[in-house]
């Protein structure tokens, strides 16, 4: 991974980061206002809907038009050279129209079928929200077309936005209208947030809205049906993804009052450092991956994929053993509060913890999934996808009913875990095994700093946790005192180590600080 790319990486995880640091500030004044209850599950379910569209043409378009872009359109600009995008994308924008008019009409059906353990009070409110969050899958289309456009260009900031965007207009609309509108304000918040991102996106690609992007339809254009092979599945792949969630929901909705709202939150913490650290590493080197593939470099591509599997891990590993130790204090001390119950954080805490361990798999099979559809393999990705969606789906059969939301959250741990092995297999077969020199001792430093933090925070822990009574405030913000330390003491050791990544952003922050001074 070049200097450059780190940079971004490292841009766009601080850019995330603060979208994320809001995301938890919304979660502190939606929990204190909601609790884990039927009104809050009632919201869960209904935002579930509007995205699944979206959230399937995201990837979608994002990860087959970037490389295809980078071999056919760099360079060229005009509706004529565009126009087999235009037609691509003037359809995916039609779909998500007619979608949208769909799912208002067929409300009650999905949030029967995909829900069923809802009481009827709760479901009749579920599909009224779903009716008005509705707006959404048009508005987040555009944005995917234009997220798209701006990865393609390697513009990163402004779809990197989004968190930031959102999760403001949600706490504002929380904040002025929760107490008169309950959880529908929650919905007006969540539309405030797309369409402001719509339009800065729009802002964003003005120059290629102004010269390139036009509706089309040139169905015979080779720029149109060449990358087809490629989206089926693709396709394919995304859809059996979101099944993944879907069957976790339709589980959670028949293990009791409250299920989907905890599982909402513990996914919101686990998956934090995935959002906001892989997410970055994976965006910006997916880029070169394409390059390297399209001019048959496949050297540097292993080396780009070796090095960016450093540096995910580096990012994430240490946030997986950390969130394991501390979850309940964590979870205590940012959502315990008004509707919030004790109870109701042991829950959330318990499922945090389960779905933590997968938080590594997750980020480096999504990782994994890059190569594979930069080599253009992606029916690869669809396989190991499926097989991972068949092991999830057997599992929740076996453990809902006997251990709840818990056993679905080791269902999916276990499911992340099987894809992360069959995926990186694939990664190395499509590099024709060409492992970099040197990396397999810098991932056993890797693993050598993550046991030092898990020593660390195993014999600190007990110190200040657990608690009970009107102290457990102070004594969850000790116990993530303490957790700030291990984490510290496990940057001593990597720096002890050497390890590379680390000793770049010494570097780069040196450089930031004291420019033109050595490090």
């Amino acid at each position: 991974m070049s200097a450059a790319a780190r940079g971004r990486a490292l841009g766009l995880s601080l850019l995330n980061l603060s979208g994320k640091t809001l995301a938890i500030a919304k979660t502190m004044l939606v929990a204190a206002l909601f609790g884990a209850g039927a009104q809050l599950d009632a919201f869960w379910v209904a935002y579930t809907l509007p995205l699944l569209l979206p959230s399937l043409l995201t990837t979608v378009i994002t990860v087959a038009f970037v490389p295809r872009f980078m071999a056919s359109l760099e360079g060229r600009d005009g509706p004529a050279a565009w126009a087999g995008a235009n037609t691509f994308f003037t359809l995916v924008l039609l779909a998500g129209v007619l979608a949208a008019g769909l799912m208002w009409w067929q409300a009650g059906w999905l949030v029967a079928r995909l829900a069923p353990g809802l009481s009827p009070a709760v479901h009749a409110e579920a599909v009224g929200l779903t009716r008005l969050l509705m707006p959404c899958i048009p508005l987040l289309t555009l944005s995917s077309v234009l997220s798209a456009v701006s990865h393609a260009r390697e513009r990163f900031l402004l779809p990197a936005l989004e968190g930031l965007v959102t999760n403001v207009a949600v706490i504002m609309a929380a904040l002025l209208l929760a107490r008169s509108l309950g959880v529908r304000a929650l919905v007006l918040g969540v539309l405030a947030g797309f369409v402001v991102q719509a339009l800065l996106l729009c802002w964003g690609s003005r120059q290629e809205l102004r010269e390139s992007l036009r509706p089309a339809f040139a169905f015979r254009h080779p720029d149109f049906h060449a990358p087809l092979f490629h989206l089926l599945p693709l396709f394919v792949g995304s859809a059996g993804s979101i099944l993944a969630g879907l069957v976790n929901q339709y589980f959670l909705s028949k293990s009791g009052e409250g299920a989907i709202s905890a599982m909402a939150y513990a996914s919101m913490f686990a998956f934090l450092p995935v959002e906001v650290f892989a997410q970055a590493v994976i965006t910006t080197s997916y880029p070169a991956f394409g390059r390297h593939f399209a001019r048959g470099e496949n050297e540097g591509a292993a080396r780009a994929f070796g090095e960016g599997l450093r540096f995910l891990l580096l990012l994430t590993l240490p946030a997986a053993v950390l969130l394991m130790l501390f979850a309940e204090p964590l979870v205590a001390l940012l959502l315990e509060r008004g509707a919030f119950t004790a109870e109701q954080t042991a829950t959330t805490a318990a499922i945090t913890q389960v779905l933590a361990l997968g938080l590594v798999f997750r980020a480096a099979a999504f990782f994994h999934y890059r190569v594979l559809h930069a080599a253009v393999r992606p029916w690869l990705q669809v396989g190991i996808g499926l097989a991972g969606l068949a092991t999830h789906l057997l599992l929740c059969q076996l453990w809902a009913d006997a251990h709840g939301a818990r056993g679905v959250a080791w269902a999916t741990t276990l499911s992340m875990l099987q894809s992360a092995l069959l995926s990186l297999l694939a990664a190395l077969w499509i590099l024709r095994w060409r492992w970099p020199r040197g990396l397999l001792p810098e991932l056993g430093t890797l693993a050598i700093v993550a046991a030092g933090i898990a020593a660390a925070g195993g014999f600190l822990r007990p110190l200040a946790w657990p608690a009970a009574g009107a102290g457990r405030p102070l004594h969850a913000a000790l116990a993530l005192a303490l957790a700030g330390l291990s984490a510290l003491m496990g940057l001593a050791l990597a720096h002890a180590l050497r390890q590379p990544d680390l000793a770049w952003l010494r570097q780069r922050l040196w450089g930031t600080l004291r420019p033109g001074s050595p490090p």
